[in-house]
């Protein structure tokens, strides 16, 4: 992690942080302010005074309502930094941003270089004069409008709470296997990649072609593709990202893992999905395809490699249908 080099002048005399902060972070904020507290869960809204700093997580419960009633008009005029993590941070930003949230900070980002994250949070505090009311952005947005938008924005207020129940991760979850589904995965695999480049870091991408899936019906379907994904999740680390990528083939992403460990777990996946009982055998070809790597230089080359990759591995028997891009 690196240090903040920067700006260490406090534009904050309090910061009030939810209990889920990373603890890096949690210390970082004593460069912008002079008491960093705890959120007390008993009188959160009551605690924070005119002026200060709230820090929340956003994956935990009503978090994003909590911003929007710190947002209040006629409110304390309070700050309010969110803090994203895992696969939906960039939904997740989207909405603290509606929700009024005035800074977004990733914390993984804020590992890597905590100068940027605290940058963005001081930037809040130095601003002059306090951050518009909701009721001033909806006066703009009249302006701009035939009426309705305070309508609007309180119909979609309401539908927050809503959203927030029914959960970030079920909306990006294929409904067979309650993996994540393609479209969720492919950001999810561009994100990796590019992080892959950044860092130098190993990222083994292993793709699974199972076609007899196709030709499941009924009961024996959802059976069979509850099995498939338990031997996922069973063989998957806390850090692997794991999907359908489309009707038959199922995506792993492995950080920190290179083509032979990726193979060793390819192998005990084939071996474990072998065991599964269907009424078509679940024949299964692996293509696993390691970066950085030179002429892989962008997803779609990636992606390429990797359908080419599977055509060979079909080409074969035995162990070959595991095969590893050269």
């Amino acid at each position: 992690m690196q240090g903040d080099g920067g700006d260490h002048s406090q534009v904050f005399e309090r910061a009030w942080v939810s209990p889920l902060i990373p603890d890096c972070l949690r210390e970082g904020l004593a460069d912008v302010a002079g008491e960093v507290l705890r959120l007390p869960h008993d009188c959160p809204l009551e605690a924070p005074q005119a002026g200060d700093l709230v820090v929340l997580m956003a994956d935990e419960p009503g978090a994003f309502v909590f911003s929007l009633r710190l947002k209040e008009p006629g409110g304390k005029r309070v700050h309010v930094a969110m803090v994203t993590g895992g696969g939906d941070a960039e939904r997740a930003a989207a909405i603290a941003r509606f929700c009024m949230a005035d800074a977004v900070v990733d914390a993984s980002e804020a590992e890597e270089d905590m100068s940027s994250a605290l940058g963005e949070i001081r930037r809040i505090g130095q601003r002059r004069g306090p951050v518009d009311s909701i009721d001033v952005l909806l006066a703009r947005l009249e302006e701009r409008m035939e009426g309705g938008a305070r309508e609007l924005a309180e119909r979609v207020a309401r539908g927050l709470s809503d959203e927030r129940e029914r959960s970030f991760v079920e909306s990006v979850t294929d409904a067979d296997t309650g993996l994540f589904a393609g479209p969720f995965m492919a950001y999810k695999l561009e994100e990796e990649f590019k992080r892959s480049w950044r860092f130098r870091t190993q990222l083994a991408v292993v793709l699974f072609d199972l076609p007899a899936t196709s030709t499941l019906e009924g009961s024996e379907r959802a059976r069979v593709f509850g099995e498939v994904a338990g031997v996922f999740l069973n063989e998957s680390r806390d850090i692997d990202v794991l999907g359908r990528y489309d009707d038959t083939s199922f995506l792993m992403l492995l950080p920190h893992t290179g083509p032979s460990g990726a193979k060793v777990l390819a192998s005990r996946i084939l071996a474990s999905l072998a065991r599964i009982e269907a009424s078509t055998p679940l024949e299964t070809a692996v293509a696993i395809v390691a970066v950085p790597s030179v002429g892989v230089e962008r997803k779609d080359e990636l992606l390429d490699l990797a359908r080419m990759t599977l055509v060979e591995a079909w080409a074969s028997s035995g162990d070959e249908r595991i095969r590893v891009a050269t």
